[in-house]
């Protein structure tokens, strides 16, 4: 009796407490969960899922707005394949007329003209051209007067493509001319707009140049074949030598010369010749280390060996050798949208010749939830500011009373042909011990429950407040309980 007395104390207190709602989660009906605290916090939103998405994202690495991307460019327009030149000279063929010729620049970079024939045009400005026009007919007429007119040129161009009004590709004509001026004639940026990536792309290499864009190039000259070789003053040189020399063993110094009979493979380090089998199974730690050349025997050549993750492999790379940059270097320039609409000049970058502005369109698609929920079928995401897995569970009619928080299975696509499942605890999202998801098109919930939630159920409806008590009586037994009930005086 003593132990039952100093319970019944514990049992109404818990019982008082559970009347007056503490801050905690319902133990009869665990699908209502919230964070029930009066102190705020802040919790990030996941736009990524490391365990079963890769960190790689399509656009690569991108960069943020640097101070050289707001300086004006320099618009200092160069003749480029494609642009309509006409050409105006004076006395050519008769004293005191013009003779006029107009075309285009062929896709070498050459302007044909009466008279001389092709000029490599491309890479100059027009004021350049001109005079060296006026230097190549300068033997056929004296004082020669050459007047040059860009008709139609398109040289200077950017591209707009994307969530956009009419995407096209434009013509710079400003060099102050910036992004939301861009988009502005492209019909006008979305507020649904989040990101816009704007790509730069600059040559490395000078053999990916066109010839007239080269820095070897000789502007405004055809392109003629090599200087003839002398015979006889070379045969002079290499007999003045002491000693004479071997076919092909000429040097450009004064040095001793070589006997190409005498020479000796010599390798270029110490390590032994390898077969290809050897350095595919070879270890990054069994020697020369990423990046470290060996001679594949096969091959007859030297290859450059770079460390992976589970051993080596060879850098075959077709055109291009081991070791070397690429040709081109693209650099992406990401832009928030929402600043840039509000007026903060940081982002609005100046657009230069070539740019590519690509306009990320909003996340859309249907996303899918099944399982112990209210309302299991598909929803679309909302193309403004998306949709998180705690708000999309409020969509879909909250759980069921079937429902358990810390049972969310989250199926996502990870590629074109495979999926990646992943176990979400909505409990403690709405804890805000773990931070809400932003879910992407195809997402598919799963709201899962275990063997305890019916006996729970049962015993929670079973508890439910009707007719003043706590326990839901079937209405047969009504009368027995509580009596007849009452009738009026007409007997009914």
């Amino acid at each position: 009796m003593p132990a039952a007395r100093g319970s019944t104390p514990l049992l109404l207190g818990v019982l008082g407490a559970g009347l007056a709602g503490c801050n905690v989660d319902s133990f009869f009906n665990p699908s209502v969960v919230g964070y029930w605290e009066h102190q705020p916090t802040t919790i990030p939103i996941l736009t990524r899922l490391d365990a079963i998405e890769s960190r790689e994202d399509a656009w690569g690495q991108t960069t943020s707005v640097s101070p050289e991307d707001l300086l004006p460019s320099d618009l200092t327009y160069r003749l480029s394949p494609g642009d309509l030149v006409t050409v105006r000279i004076l006395d050519l063929y008769a004293t005191g007329q013009w003779a006029v010729a107009q075309g285009r620049i062929d896709p070498g970079g050459f302007l044909r003209v009466p008279e001389v024939g092709d000029v490599l045009a491309a890479g100059m400005t027009p004021q350049e051209l001109q005079d060296a026009l006026r230097d190549l007919y300068d033997p056929l007429i004296r004082f020669p007067q050459i007047d040059l007119t860009l008709e139609q040129s398109g040289g200077f161009k950017y591209a707009l493509y994307g969530f956009i009004g009419n995407p096209n590709v434009y013509i710079l004509s400003e060099p102050n001319f910036r992004l939301l001026e861009a988009t502005a004639l492209a019909g006008g940026l979305s507020d649904v707009v989040q990101r816009i990536f704007v790509i730069r792309r600059v040559a490395l290499s000078e053999s990916v140049r066109p010839g007239f864009d080269r820095r070897d190039a000789a502007p405004g000259t055809p392109p003629g074949p090599a200087p003839a070789v002398d015979i006889d003053e070379l045969i002079e040189r290499i007999e003045q030598r002491p000693g004479g020399v071997q076919p092909g063993a000429l040097r450009q110094d004064g040095g001793p010369a070589i006997d190409i009979d005498d020479l000796e493979p010599v390798p270029a380090t110490g390590q032994p010749r390898e077969g290809i089998d050897q350095v595919r199974r070879r270890r990054p730690t069994e020697g020369g280390g990423p990046g470290a050349w060996v001679y594949i025997e096969e091959r007859r050549e030297w290859v450059r060996v770079q460390a992976s993750g589970d051993g080596t492999s060879i850098s075959d790379a077709p055109g291009q050798r081991a070791g070397e940059p690429p040709l081109y270097v693209e650099r992406i320039i990401e832009i928030p949208v929402t600043p840039l609409l509000h007026g903060d000049s940081r982002y609005n970058i100046i657009v230069r010749p070539g740019d590519q502005i690509y306009v990320e369109p909003p996340a859309q698609g249907i996303i899918y939830v099944d399982g112990q929920i209210n309302r299991p079928g598909s929803f679309e995401i909302p193309i403004r500011n998306g949709v998180t897995l705690s708000r999309l569970i409020a969509v879909a009619g909250g759980l069921s009373q079937l429902a358990i928080p810390d049972r969310i299975d989250l199926v996502r696509k990870v590629g074109p042909t495979r999926e990646a499942v992943i176990r979400v605890n909505l409990a403690a999202i709405r804890h805000r011990t773990e931070p809400d998801i932003l879910l992407k098109p195809d997402d598919h919930i799963i709201v899962g429950t275990t063997w305890a939630a019916t006996p729970l159920a049962v015993i929670r409806n079973g508890f439910r407040a009707t007719y003043g008590f706590g326990f839901l009586l079937d209405r047969n037994f009504g009368n027995d309980v509580f009596g007849a009930p009452p009738t009026n005086r007409l007997g009914f």
